[in-house]
């Protein structure tokens, strides 16, 4: 498949890499938009260390699963893969799971590329009138939710 990969600071390449591995738990997903994030900038920049190069980047996008549960619908993706078993998961905190994975960040590649792999529990299905750009961006608006959430509480 076709990817853009970092390579180092402010390079990238937009190349030919090895298909994503799917496994029993996973869809693959061909990815029709991702956006472009403060921390896929930061990453090409040089600033995250959590991010070295080489690695696909993006993680706000939205696509088509080609394989696996659910194969057809439009879908949105989670970024944050939580292990669901240690006490953090199941006590509903999963974003503080001590095994969790970005995609974007090691060990899972990103967004910025035809295909990723992703397991099914991660995709939110995107209904027919939403368009798939917009979609694209369920992530930072539930991010801007929470935020604004968040300080409602604090000023209660």
């Amino acid at each position: 498949m076709k990817a853009l990969v970092y390579k180092e600071k402010k390079t990238l390449f937009y190349q030919d890499v090895e298909d994503p591995k799917v496994s029993s738990e996973d869809v693959l997903v061909k990815i029709d938009s991702v956006g472009i994030c403060g921390s896929d900038m930061h990453a090409f920049l040089g600033h995250d260390d959590r991010r070295p190069a080489p690695l696909i980047l993006g993680h706000e996008a939205a696509g088509i699963i080609v394989e696996g549960k659910d194969k057809g619908k439009r879908v949105t993706v989670n970024p944050l893969v939580a292990c669901r078993i240690c006490s953090d998961c199941m006590s509903g905190r999963n974003n503080i799971c001590s095994e969790r994975q970005l995609i974007s960040m090691p060990p899972r590649e990103g967004a910025f590329a035809e295909y990723l792999s992703i397991p099914h529990r991660n995709v939110v299905l995107v209904p027919d009138g939403v368009n798939i750009n917009h979609a694209a961006l369920t992530e930072p608006l539930a991010c801007g939710w929470h935020a604004v959430k968040l300080g409602l509480k604090h000023l209660n």
